[in-house]
């Protein structure tokens, strides 16, 4: 995949030079912002939203949402105000901390002295590496070669950036899934989000909660799984990491426990914080905790199995490394990294049937897919168990 589709949608660009006006005929007049805009728009057809300030904070969030990446000129004020620089930089700063918020990559473009714009980029990235970061900075006369856009360093930085490179790719994938998704419903009925809704509530479901999970697994089914490009992701092996154990482990968390869940619901799969420092899990399915014939959300029954926090040592002997997994017993099984980074050891035989309004406040997240669905599995597999007559050591092969 090409740069150009790499950076596919609208553009953004915040430059002061926009809107100053051009006193002679000659381009050297010009800031070199409005050729790199110009073939911007030649080359890639990007359609370009113009700003010669910053925006009203007001605005941000709806820019951002929509935007594809950003050119950002870092002095949007004039030499020598003192009082309005001080402004200016705060303003700036405030902006890449939404626009990191956001994932949307910033190119500052500027005739600056670069050293001096990553020294002012501190409060923004203090203590996290710039050049792994969402910001490229470079001069607008390194950007133009003969009058030409050289965009050589912009496509090595994206490619060279894991975090920039996923979500490009990302979103053209999920782009293509959710056009052909909702055009395809939308031909066959105009009126289907109201046809599943409700038969949604003639079931007993909460209708929100199925309509998201009907649409997210039709858009994993429509995704491209070929997306990515060894070339870009596959450098290495997880042996090469600088991350140390810590950063991992919380990394490996964020993919195992959602730590944000709606109030308002009760699923399979939602954690909640023991008082012996443990864990409840329900495992309850879906369908049964949804408040039904006039009964409150607190009225839910929630059907718990314990698990507790496992220590180093009991992790590392139940690792095995040839196959990178964690060995279990039939009664047991294990989420490395779930909580607070952190295993937690199930145990199936330790079952609990509790009330939500008794534990509500006490929810510290919700485990996702594959974890939740294998302990599913698993405890479907130890209910149902048939045991075996031991077999006799004197039986044993000599």
């Amino acid at each position: 995949m090409n740069l150009r589709d790499l950076m596919s949608g609208i553009g953004v660009v915040i430059d002061d030079a926009l809107g100053r006006k051009v006193t002679g005929s000659d381009s050297s007049d010009r800031d070199r912002i409005v050729d790199i805009v110009r073939q911007f728009e030649n080359l890639w057809c990007t359609p370009f939203y113009r700003a010669s300030q910053m925006p009203e904070d007001d605005m941000w969030d709806n820019l951002l949402e929509s935007a594809g990446f950003i050119l950002l000129d870092w002095r949007l004020w004039p030499s020598g105000a003192r009082e309005l620089e001080r402004h200016g930089i705060a303003r700036n700063v405030a902006f890449l901390e939404r626009a990191k918020a956001h994932s949307v990559p910033v190119f500052i473009f500027t005739n600056e002295d670069t050293d001096q714009i990553e020294y002012e980029l501190q409060p923004v990235y203090d203590g996290e590496s710039l050049k792994r970061s969402f910001v490229f900075i470079q001069r607008k006369g390194d950007l133009l070669s003969n009058d030409l856009l050289s965009l050589d360093a912009v496509e090595d930085w994206v490619r060279g950036n894991p975090s920039v490179y996923t979500l490009k790719t990302w979103d053209r994938v999920l782009g293509a899934a959710r056009r052909d998704l909702f055009g395809s419903m939308y031909a066959r009925s105009p009126e289907w989000p109201r046809v599943f809704w409700n038969e949604y509530v003639k079931d007993g479901v909460d209708p929100s909660s199925a309509l998201t999970e009907l649409i997210t697994d039709s858009l994993r089914g429509r995704m491209q799984a070929s997306a990515f490009e060894t070339s870009a992701l596959g450098i290495g092996n997880s042996d090469d990491l600088r991350a140390p154990g810590e950063d991992l482990h919380a990394l490996l968390s964020a993919t195992t426990v959602l730590d944000t869940v709606p109030e308002h619901e009760v699923r399979c799969g939602d954690l909640f914080d023991a008082d012996d420092g443990g864990y409840l899990l329900n495992i309850r399915p879906d369908c049964d905790c949804v408040p039904r014939d006039g009964r409150e959300l607190g009225e839910i029954e929630l059907y718990c199995i314990e698990g507790k926090i496992m220590e180093p040592k009991e992790v590392r002997k139940k690792y095995r490394p040839r196959g990178g997994y964690l060995e279990e017993r039939i009664n047991q099984a294990i989420v490395f990294a779930a909580g607070d980074g952190r295993s937690i050891d199930f145990d199936f035989a330790r079952f609990r049937v509790e009330k939500f309004e008794v534990w509500k406040n006490r929810r510290v997240g919700r485990l996702l897919h594959p974890y939740l669905t294998r302990i599913q599995q698993r405890y479907a597999l130890f209910l149902q168990r048939q045991g075996l007559p031991r077999v006799p050591r004197q039986a044993l092969p000599r």
